[in-house]
């Protein structure tokens, strides 16, 4: 994989159910989308929270994603429009 990775510590992670992907979060407010297929970076959703990201989960589908920060906040990843809904 190529790319610049967080600029902190990970706090988790979760594949995506094809297997194609895979999201990271972190104690830097970033959420980094990695493709496996480009072996790169397709997307960093960045300062999404204003603390650090606990959890990050790819729904069944693929087709969203939920984080969940030290903030209280639970946000809606939009992963064709690579949007925070």
């Amino acid at each position: 994989m190529t790319g610049e990775g967080h600029k902190d510590w990970i706090t988790t992670v979760d594949f995506h159910p094809a297997g194609s992907h895979l999201i990271t979060a972190g104690s830097d407010r970033n959420l980094k989308l990695w493709d496996f297929l480009s072996s790169s970076i397709a997307h960093t959703f960045s300062n999404v929270h204003t603390g650090p990201i606990w959890r990050v989960k790819f729904h069944d589908t693929g087709d969203f994603a939920l984080s969940s920060g030290g903030d209280g906040v639970i946000k809606l990843y939009d992963m064709h429009a690579l949007k925070v809904r």
